[in-house]
């Protein structure tokens, strides 16, 4: 069955809007999205379709004005109203095949999304077959990179499945994600460490909820080049500092860090994104769960060149960024940076700073 974006986009209530011309502007850039969660970013015309009253309206969360007023809160709704829709291999195709096709309306080439590997204990059917699932989903010239997410405590009683996730060809790599301040388990380090010999991408979430030491932590532990958010970074000047001269990626994911009130981001005016990219540090800008935010990824690109002053330019920077760490081959990366490029050159754009402005040189 095939389905539209324009029922829930009519239900929305957009956090940013931008001009005719700066949204043309947005969308013909060529992009990624680095920092998906597919069942946080269920689509809500398959949630209404199972649950007609419910779903009626639009949740309370899409409100631009709504915050959440603790991350166990946020928790508690990803269980509440997404997690038990993923009952089979089909329910994750039909999801990302609508998530998948808004990124690429969006301009997105390339996305990398996120799946929590613990709930598939709760599908009929097995992990490669969703992997295909959800790889099939992808719109003609998209590229796909699938991750399994784990929480600090999983391991206990989901080891045997991450073992096995391991060995999955079409798994592109594991993060850890889930609320940073559970206890941190030693046995994420073997784990990470051994996905990384097995050629497996590795990344984590940390600098979100817990502070700046944690994420040198994830660093010197786990060994990841990929921070998920990483925001809370900005309280160690030296820890930026590492992050710029080492070129270790911070995800970003900014209405998401406003909406889930995080330590010293009040505002998007406040976002440290600015001062983070003004330091060298390499940044993408992302969506996140895009059903429990009401966000959209074109109106991350809105917030920065609006509450932060991001020039077309720099966000042509942030849209490279995306590309250089791009799970792609030699190839298909050249191919992909030389259509960034005739954007930036059909836009007039300063090259100089559209390719030299987020690079540390300190």
């Amino acid at each position: 069955m095939g389905y539209s974006s324009s029922r829930s986009i009519a239900m929305r209530i957009p956090h940013y809007t931008a001009s005719a011309e700066f949204t043309r502007f947005v969308r013909a850039m060529p992009k990624t999205e680095t920092h998906l969660h597919l069942e946080g970013s269920t689509p809500i015309e398959l949630l209404r379709e199972l649950e007609p009253e419910r779903f009626s309206a639009p949740p309370p969360f899409w409100s631009p004005e709504f915050r959440y007023t603790s991350f166990d809160q946020f928790m508690g709704l990803y269980d509440e109203y997404c997690m038990n829709f993923y009952t089979s291999a089909q329910r994750y195709h039909d999801a990302a095949k609508i998530v998948l096709a808004t990124c690429a309306e969006q301009g997105t080439r390339y996305v990398e999304t996120s799946i929590h590997l613990p709930g598939l204990t709760a599908v009929k059917d097995s992990g490669p077959e969703i992997l295909a699932a959800i790889r099939q989903a992808a719109p003609p010239g998209m590229e796909v990179r699938i991750f399994a997410g784990m929480c600090h405590n999983d391991y206990a009683m989901h080891g045997e499945l991450i073992e096995a996730a391991l060995g999955w060809d079409d798994l592109a790599g594991i993060d850890l994600h889930g609320p940073e301040y559970w206890r941190m388990e030693t046995w994420s380090i073997d784990v990470w460490h051994r996905a990384q010999a097995a050629g497996k991408s590795t990344k984590a979430h940390a600098g979100e909820f817990m502070p700046a030491p944690f994420v040198r932590w994830i660093l010197d532990n786990l060994g990841v080049r990929r921070i998920e958010h990483g925001v809370r970074s900005i309280e160690d000047p030296e820890l930026v500092r590492h992050l710029a001269r080492q070129r270790i990626t911070l995800d970003v994911c900014p209405i998401s860090n406003v909406k889930l009130a995080v330590q010293g981001v009040p505002s998007m005016a406040a976002h440290p994104i600015r001062a983070l990219f003004d330091a060298g540090v390499p940044v993408t800008i992302n969506s996140d769960d895009t059903f429990f935010f009401g966000n959209r990824l074109e109106e991350e690109y809105f917030a920065l060149h609006q509450e932060l002053g991001f020039s077309k330019a720099e966000l042509a920077r942030i849209a490279l960024n995306g590309i250089e760490i791009a799970l792609l081959s030699p190839e298909k990366k050249q191919a992909l940076v030389a259509e960034w490029r005739a954007f930036v050159a059909a836009e007039s754009l300063d090259l100089a700073i559209a390719e030299g402005s987020n690079r540390f040189v300190g």
